[in-house]
This record gives C-alpha cells, structure tokens and sequence, in this order.
C-alpha cells in the first residue's frame, strides 16, 4: 500500500495527471454524457483522495470539474447524486488520515469580513422574500469560497525540495486548455461564419464569453511563467499565446480590453526571465511569422471576424445606466446598502439571484454600503500585501499580472460576485503564495526533483543529466 501510495503521488505530480483530469472533463463536456463525466471524475477524484497526503493535486478535480457542466438546467444532472456518496467517503477518509494541528491562512479573517458584510447587506432595508431568495448566493459567495480556502491551507502539504508553485501554475495551464478547447467546440458547433461572431451568445452551459474570458485571463499569464522554468520554454509560450488568442475569441470586450495590457507584460517579463533568451526571442520571432502568415492565407475571414468585433463598439452598453443606479441606491442606504437581493429597474435577475451592476466598486457600494467597502478594503490590502510580499519571484510578479487585469476587467464586469470557480480559484491563488513566500523562491530551470516528481528516481535522472554516482545517488534519495 505504501509503494502505490508514492507511485501515485509521483504521477498525481506529473503534466499526465492533469492532462487526463483535462480530458475528463472535456470529453464528458463535448459528448453531453454526465454519466461518463461524473462517474470518470469521481473515480478519479475518490482514488486521489485515498492515496494521497496532500490537497494540492486535488486542486485540478475540484476546480476542473465545471468544465464538464454542459448546460444550466440542474435538473440534467440530478440523476447523478449517488457518485457523490463515495465522493463523500473518500473526503472524509482525506481528512482523517491527515488530519493534524489547525492552520489557518493570512485570509480568512478578511474573507470573513467579506462574508459579514454580505450578510449584513440590505438587513431591514429589503424585504424579506428578497433577502432569503439572495442568500443561497451570498452564503456560497462569503461562507462557501472561504470553506474552501480554509480547506486548501489546511491540506497542503510541502518540503523544501517541493516547488508547489510549479504545479499549482502547470494546474491552471491545463485549466485554460480546456476551457479554451470548449470555447472553439462552441464556435465550430454554431456554424456561423466569422462575419457573425459578435452576434453570436457563446454558452458553455457552465458560463458564458465573460466567464470564459475571465477564466482565460487568470490562466495565460501563468503560461508565460512556466516558460521561464524550462530551457525550451517555447511550448509555454504557445500556450499562453493560444489563451491569449481565446480571449479575443470569446469577444468578451473588457477581458481583451485588459488582455491587450498584461499579455505584452507577460510577453516581455518572461523573456527577461527567461533560462534562455535566445530560444524565446526566436520563439517570438517565429510566433509573430506565423501569425502574420496565417493572416494572409485567410485575411477576408480574419478581417471579418475583427470587424464583427469592432461592430459591437467598445462604449458602456448601458453600464452607465447601472452605475448611476448603484450610486443612487448607495446615497439611500449609505451604511450596509441595499443588499444582493436588491432588484432595480434596468436588468432582470439572473440564475445565480444578482442583481449585476458589472462592476466591483459600484457592486459593493450598492449591496453592502461602507460596511462593506471597508471590508473589501481590509480584504485587497491582505490578499495584495500576500502577493508583494515575495515581489521578488518571478511567480508573483505574474500572479500579480493575472490579478491585475482580472480586477481590472472585473471593474466592468461580474468577477468578483461569481463564488465558483472565479474567486475560489482567486483565494487558491492567494493560498498559494502564502505557501511560497515561506521558502527561497524557485527560479531559472526546474531541477530534477521537480522535473521527475519523485525522491528515488535515481537512474532516469541520471539519463538525463548524464551522471550517476553514489555521492548523487544519495544527495537525491536524502
């Protein structure tokens, strides 16, 4: 038992492991089955959950798992609940077996503040029917992501040979691969031409274009830094050219708007940092030929579609109109606002019951009044101090450039109210670096330890760096 729990510890380390729990998903998402999708992942997840001593590779199940939600209507897979009985075991069996002294991360108490904030949203002010009907989404939003939060810091499990930033990043490499995949399925499926592109509503069944574009926003500058890790980084950097290119495609225009600012940050910090400068520098060289080639082999579609985009305008679309909404509902319940069961005038309530005012600031204003600025306050001076902390990682220079135009798009859009998977994953990320900003940070190449994923594997290192005595020998296995 213990030689299989460290065979599957190695491969649930490994680019295998994610590509699979990848493929999961999109397939299960691709061929409308939530039979093959649930009983795969759980099976997946059970194992996982048995043999491994550390949440960290579980990250890719839990977060991954959306992606195979292939339309809103939940009643499609309530037939499925019987999965989650053995999911519900295994969890626990985690839980035992690693159980150990309570840690408690730097951002639970502002998260908590977040979540009082919200429940003290529009108390007294909104009527009662209003109020329950919002509170499934404020409790998931406040309670629910920190539960999660608190499970991830508690379950992760580190030394100082373990690179965990590595992974996580690899994590959400493979995240935007699917997604992006689903994004083109999508495309392809609507057989609209690309002059109809800005036409077209791109539905996933778990989201739409501004999810999509979120998600995407997060995961490709993680692309351009694990391109600094390797020697023959450019495959990384294709990668994180192609969720770049995902974002333009889902015309989601805030998200573009923000892309085209960080994707050229990402672009030329990584070529600083880069092992070798050469082999980037030509990868760039070669991306840019290849896009201006691809360009004039097929220049009439391509200009239709950017047209298509450009027809859509970059004004408010009526966003005006909600902000000086939230302002007005802020000057009439100045103290805790007017709550998310809030229902104005000028959009109709959606499926997760908000009230959208796309944007963070008038969002919070609105719903929580200064209660809840001021809680949000204390939470980005937290989350952002944990990121500047350990500035001088290239890791959170990057997670830096992902939150950056993350909050920045959220500033036009819904992000930061939508619980799972957008400010999970967010509280994930943060989680992260309060892990990796207790060690010396990993930088330049990725050493055989965390290339192989493996204490041991003496003989395949040794292929690859040609060496293999007994002093190396030793030095690995200690």
């Amino acid at each position: 038992m213990r030689e299989l729990r460290r065979r599957f510890g190695n491969f649930a380390y490994s680019d295998i492991y994610l590509a699979i729990v990848a493929a999961i998903v999109t397939l299960a998402w691709a061929v409308r089955s939530a039979e093959f999708g649930f009983v795969a992942l759980v099976l997946f997840a059970c194992v996982s959950l048995v043999l491994l001593d550390d949440i960290l590779p579980l990250t890719a199940p839990i977060f991954y798992a959306m992606c195979m939600i292939f339309t809103d209507q939940v009643d499609d897979f309530l037939f499925m609940w019987p999965t989650f009985i053995p999911l519900g075991v295994a969890v626990v069996i985690f839980v035992v077996r690693n159980r150990g002294r309570v840690k408690l991360g730097k951002m639970v108490f502002p998260q908590l503040a977040v979540s009082v904030a919200l429940l003290l949203g529009g108390a007294g002010t909104i009527a009662a029917s209003d109020y329950l009907r919002a509170l499934p989404s404020v409790l998931f939003l406040g309670i629910g992501v920190l539960a999660i939060y608190i499970l991830l810091f508690q379950f992760v499990k580190t030394d100082e040979k373990r690179d965990i930033g590595l992974f996580f990043c690899k994590m959400l490499m493979w995240f935007g691969v699917a997604v992006l995949i689903e994004l083109v399925i999508v495309i392809v499926r609507s057989g609209q031409p690309p002059a109809e592109w800005g036409h077209m509503y791109r539905d996933t069944g778990w989201g739409n274009e501004n999810n999509i574009a979120t998600i995407l926003s997060l995961t490709a500058p993680m692309c351009f830094y694990l391109s600094t890790r390797y020697r023959h980084g450019w495959a990384y950097i294709l990668m994180g050219v192609a969720q770049y290119v995902g974002i333009i495609l889902s015309f989601s225009r805030g998200s573009i708007l923000m892309g085209a600012i960080t994707g050229p940050v990402c672009a030329i910090y990584a070529l600083v940092k880069a092992v070798d400068r050469r082999i980037i520098g030509i990868s760039y060289g070669v991306i840019i030929a290849a896009v201006l080639a691809g360009y004039f082999a097929v220049f009439d579609k391509v200009n239709d579609m950017f047209a298509s985009l450009m027809g859509q305008g970059f004004g408010v679309s009526g966003r005006d109109l909600l902000y000086a909404e939230a302002w007005d509902v802020f000057t009439k319940h100045p103290l805790i606002g007017a709550g998310v069961g809030y229902n104005g005038p000028n959009y109709n309530i959606n499926t997760m019951q908000f009230y959208w005012f796309h944007s963070t600031l008038f969002q919070v204003l609105a719903n929580m009044g200064i209660v809840g600025f001021a809680a949000y306050a204390y939470y980005y001076v937290v989350r952002f101090g944990i990121v500047f902390k350990g500035i001088r990682n290239p890791l959170n220079v990057f997670m830096l450039i992902a939150w950056l135009g993350f909050e920045g798009y959220s500033m036009m859009d819904t992000g930061t109210f939508v619980p799972f998977p957008t400010m999970a994953l967010i509280m994930a990320m943060a989680m992260l670096l309060e892990y990796t900003n207790k060690a010396a940070p990993f930088r330049g190449e990725v050493d055989e330890y965390n290339r192989f994923f493996k204490r041991g594997a003496i003989k395949a290192q040794a292929r690859y760096y040609g060496t293999f005595t007994d002093e190396y020998a030793r030095t690995v296995a200690a």
